[in-house]
């Protein structure tokens, strides 16, 4: 019987727990909670409750996924490769990219397969966008607008936002690490930037330690696919917006991940035209999807219920995910010195 561990069980958490269930029903799924809680229950989904990693690793479990705050990622990242379980560590993978070369290595050293929850990846609509830019409808890019945003304390009414992740640098909260979703898909599409300049920081009355918002300009070479990124994430918005513009030589790409919907405007037409873009069946299916992937990878005997699930390429290395978290400190970098910092040695 395939064992899987959860640790931490926030709102991510326990969506991780019902999708393992849902995609493993006879598993043995034991939770491991990084604090103690007075309502010292077993999830309806889950076998066992840990409170304790000493119990946790003589669960000795097949996979692990860490829904941990990012200050504990590569800590049980670590105890569990050693440990001989492949892991799913959620994003970001670590609060610095100097942390995680010690993952990268352990995974390396043991055969253990790592990768990062940058679920985005799993979206039918970002792979159509990733094949337009490359189909040369939009002829040369010259420059790319991606945006993402919701107000901190609609993203979990039932909570208080001042005591979650997001709002505590201590944890790793904050605009720029918690939105990294847009910097890993922007790298995804363009690839990594020559150098960066951001401004960054708190604009509102929100009660929080961290920035509520930031803009990475990303500057490429003339060989790369496009000139210029910016990337605009914020925790301010109160309609929650997802979306990209590719501006071409020949046309201009706007694309609405939130609502799955795609448009070119081109010169000498009158109306945009609207494209056929892959919709999921809803919006778990994502998630379902990532893994999906993970236990296929973890698991010998495990059947897909994707059939792209085999040869799916696309999920997030630690590897490259260390790439999102230097660019995310560099940014920071620029932010605090006001200039532009080398991505690019």
């Amino acid at each position: 019987m395939s064992k899987v561990l959860m640790i931490s069980l926030g709102s991510i958490g326990r969506r991780h727990l019902v999708n393992t269930r849902e995609l493993l029903p006879d598993a043995e799924i034991a939770v491991y909670r990084t604090h103690f809680y007075t309502e010292n229950v077993l999830p309806e989904a889950a076998d066992k409750l840990f409170f304790e990693i000493s119990d946790a690793l003589a669960f000795k479990p097949d996979a692990v996924i860490i829904s941990s705050p990012a200050s504990e990622h590569v800590k049980h990242a670590l105890e569990f490769i050693n440990n001989g379980a492949n892991v799913f560590i959620e994003k970001p993978l670590a609060m610095t990219h100097q942390e995680v070369d010690a993952v990268i290595t352990a995974s390396r050293d043991t055969d253990r397969f790592a990768m990062v929850g940058y679920v985005l990846r799993f979206q039918p609509i970002l792979h159509f966008i990733r094949d337009l830019l490359h189909s040369g409808d939009l002829g040369e890019i010259r420059t790319a607008n991606v945006q993402v945003g919701q107000y901190l304390p609609d993203w979990r009414p039932e909570s208080d936002y001042r005591k979650g992740v997001s709002a505590q640098k201590k944890l790793g909260g904050g605009a720029l690490l918690e939105l990294s979703h847009e910097l890993d898909y922007s790298t995804w599409l363009f690839g990594m930037p020559d150098q960066v300049l951001c401004s960054s920081g708190k604009v509102s009355d929100l009660d929080i330690d961290v920035e509520d918002s930031a803009c990475v300009i990303m500057e490429y070479g003339h060989t790369e696919l496009a000139r210029r990124v910016v990337v605009q994430v914020d925790f301010l918005q109160r309609v929650a917006n997802m979306a990209i513009q590719v501006v071409g030589s020949e046309a201009t790409l706007y694309a609405d991940l939130v609502r799955e919907q795609a448009h070119i405007a081109s010169p000498g037409q009158d109306e945009v035209q609207s494209l056929d873009v892959p919709k999921m069946a809803e919006g778990n299916e994502m998630y379902l999807r990532q893994f999906d992937f993970f236990f296929a990878r973890s698991f010998d005997d495990y059947q897909p219920r994707f059939d792209e699930t085999r040869k799916f390429a696309d999920y997030v290395s630690v590897e490259h995910a260390a790439g999102v978290l230097k660019l995310v400190d560099l940014a920071k970098e620029s932010n605090s010195k006001g200039m532009r910092i080398r991505y690019k040695d």
